[in-house]
């Protein structure tokens, strides 16, 4: 019978010691080069937003150092599949399925909730999608729920470089409504262009309804130990949430 206190037993506490210690080091994050305040900006090097302060408070809290790589968004599928960043955010695992196929990626517990969705001129709002001829996007994004009227050829979609080009382009009529994350456009409309109600959102038109993750598929303890937190700071999550005005 071997002891409690015999090397082997020792050895196998250190072993089991071990397999817990958390993984503490520089995080590389990939984001988005767009303004998607509040929930998520980049200028000039500077992540800020809700979510700045939900993955900040998370890296303080557990030892970590974040390092933010933005790129536009086709770029940033690329860099995050080929592992020259280690985490994605924000991401959500019905995004570019066919790329993912193949990689073990773990999704965190939904971080921010979100309504991606068809803004209008109040005057087309209720008419239904027969109206929707034109659908403006930002480069790099996928209208999914328009997927198969763009593909016979019922929506043309209009590309802008930006969120502001976005938003002007359907303000001025060159489009019949704009795709967007709902929080994002309003804001920017309230805030930004000071032209609060010019674009309203159209419950009746298809959208969708989904959350943020912070994903990986090099770090999965990294993934739980976040899972953990955002159970732990709840509460404190909820008035970050309330701060920007994001669900």
């Amino acid at each position: 019978m071997i002891q409690a206190n015999t090397p082997t037993s020792a050895l196998l506490a250190v072993l089991v010691c071990m397999s817990h210690l958390t993984y503490a080091d520089n995080l590389i994050i990939g984001v988005e080069s767009i303004d998607y305040f509040p929930i998520f900006q980049e200028s000039n090097g500077q992540y800020s937003g809700a979510a700045n302060d939900i993955l900040n408070k998370f890296a303080k809290l557990n030892g970590h150092t974040l390092t933010y790589k933005s790129y536009p968004v086709a770029r940033l599928n690329k860099y995050y599949l080929n592992g020259t960043v280690e985490f994605r955010f924000p991401d959500d695992q019905y995004w570019v399925q066919e790329k993912k196929k193949g990689y073990d990626i773990k999704y965190s517990a939904p971080v921010i909730n979100y309504i991606d969705g068809v803004m209008v001129s109040p005057t087309n709002k209720g008419k239904g999608i027969d109206q929707l001829k034109t659908l403006g996007i930002v480069r790099g994004f996928t209208a999914w729920d328009y997927f198969d009227a763009i593909k016979i050829g019922n929506v043309k979609i209009i590309e802008a470089n930006s969120l502001d080009s976005l938003v002007k382009l359907t303000s001025n009529n060159r489009n019949d409504g704009a795709y967007s994350n709902i929080d994002v456009a309003t804001y920017y409309l309230k805030n930004t262009l000071k032209a609060p109600g010019s674009l309203v959102f159209d419950p009746d038109l298809p959208h969708t309804e989904s959350s943020y993750s912070l994903s990986s598929f090099k770090h999965p303890q990294v993934i739980e130990q976040f899972n953990q937190f955002l159970i732990e700071q709840a509460g404190w999550i909820k008035t970050i949430k309330e701060k920007y005005h994001v669900k």
